[in-house]
Parts: C-alpha cells; structure tokens; sequence
C-alpha cells in the first residue's frame, strides 16, 4: 500500500507544483517543461538499455517508479499547460485529463496493493534445481537456483514475493534483478545486469540468471569452461548444455552474480 501511495502521491505532487509554477512564476514555466521533457526522454532510451538503466538505478525500490515516469512527465506537462489556455472550458478539460491520466497511473500501478502468493514452500535441493509448480514462476525458480549455488537458500514462493511476480505476467528483468538483489542482501554477492555473449556464460562456476526470449522463459545457467550446467525450472533436474545449443536460444542479457 505504502509504495503505491507514495508513486500515485508524487504524480499528484509533481503536477500541482507545475501548476503553481505556471502560475505564480511563468518565466521558469520553460525550464520545468525542459525537466519533463528530460525525464520522458531519458526514460524513453533507457527503456531499449537496461544495462545502462539497472546500472543507474541499482536499488530494489527503483522498480516501483520503473513504470511511473510517463505519467509523471505527462502529468508535469498538463499541470503547466492548464493556466495558459486562455479559454475557460479548455482548462477545464485538460484539468480533467490530468485527473484521468492520475487515474489512469493508480490503476497501472495497482499491482503495488499486493500480489498472491505464488509458489510452493520449497527451496531447491542438494543440486541446487528447483522445478516451477506454476506458470509464472520460472525466474523466481531460476533465481532460487541461482543464489543456491552461492548459499542462500530460498523458497520458490519467497523468490516470488522479492521478485513481484505477478499471475498472468510472469517476471520481468528487472522485477528478477530486484529479486537477486533482495535474497543477496548482507552478502559477499550482488547481481548485475550485463550484456554477454554465450562465451562469457561459459566461465567456470559463473552464475547467471537469462531469458529464452522466443518462450518467455527464465533459466540458470552455471558455466562449466566448455558448456554450462542448466536449471530450467520446467525440468526435474539440471542437465548439461553446450556452448553451441546455448548460442541459438540466448537472447543476450543475463543478471550475472558477482562478489561485491
């Protein structure tokens, strides 16, 4: 409840300010539709990076404004516009689409009010694997696995809850970075957002957690010189992988575990 009140607070916030600054200092009215431009373009290249973005914004907490700043730099961009229209019903109806875009930004970001438990209470085992026993929990699976091979233990429903998963809509990359950054806390790892090439995924003992893109499916790998050990959470154990199958289905972008 917290983070959404916050989120849909500071979209409020931010157009009341641009409203006041419309109309009790009209020379700066420039510069703060500069700022907003700034923040929607910004967001808009790093939505194609998410290298760069996880890099800049490495906290757990960035996923909740993740998806927030085009309603904020929209909302920004009504709250300046209301007090120069010089027509009265015009200011009214852009008042309203500001109220609608607000509107519109609570439900986007209703997700925040709580998601069901998703997984069973079960870590994985002395190999480190742990099947899926749903269709939305491959990469808190994956990222059980993966942070297995590094100590920590965890269950496929908690991996779920630090990664906000959601029924119906899986795990994003981020939601699975924020995930690994939760369950590594306080300790010698951390993750990283990096592009890789299936080379780099074969470094011995390196673990990564990737995306098979064309199946929107969330895997471990842990490279073994020459290939890698594969946790598919639709699988019952690990298997073997070679650099060559690992090279038709990686999609390039993996969240790599790597000593702090």
């Amino acid at each position: 409840m917290l983070p959404w009140l916050f989120v849909n607070a500071l979209g409020l916030v931010g157009c009341l300010i641009a409203l006041f600054v419309s109309l009790r200092f009209p020379r700066h009215r420039l510069l703060v539709a500069g700022l907003a431009l700034f923040v929607l373009v910004t967001k808009s290249v790093l939505s194609n990076l998410p290298v760069e973005e996880a890099a800049l914004f490495p906290w757990p907490w960035y996923i909740y404004l993740q998806e927030y700043w085009v309603v904020f730099g929209g909302l920004i961009f009504l709250g300046l516009a209301i007090p120069q229209l010089p027509v009265r019903w015009n200011q009214i109806a852009v008042a309203l689409v500001a109220l609608g875009l607000l509107v519109v930004g609570g439900q986007w970001t209703s997700w925040m009010l709580g998601t069901e438990p998703l997984g069973a209470e079960v870590a994985p085992d002395s190999t480190h694997h742990l099947s899926q026993s749903t269709g939305y929990t491959c990469a808190p699976c994956a990222c059980a696995s993966a942070v297995s091979h590094v100590g920590v233990q965890m269950t496929e429903r908690s991996m779920a809850a630090a990664c906000l998963t959601r029924k119906n809509r899986g795990t994003t990359l981020f939601n699975t970075y924020r995930g690994l950054a939760i369950a590594l806390g306080g300790t010698a790892w951390r993750p990283r957002v990096r592009r890789v090439t299936p080379d780099d995924l074969l470094v011995k003992d390196q673990v990564a957690v990737i995306d098979f893109p064309d199946l929107r499916h969330a895997i471990t790998v842990v490279g073994l010189g020459d290939a890698v050990t594969l946790h598919d959470p639709l699988l019952r154990y690990p298997i073997r992988m070679s650099r060559e199958d690992l090279a038709l289905r990686y999609g390039g972008i993996a969240v790599v575990l790597e000593l702090r």
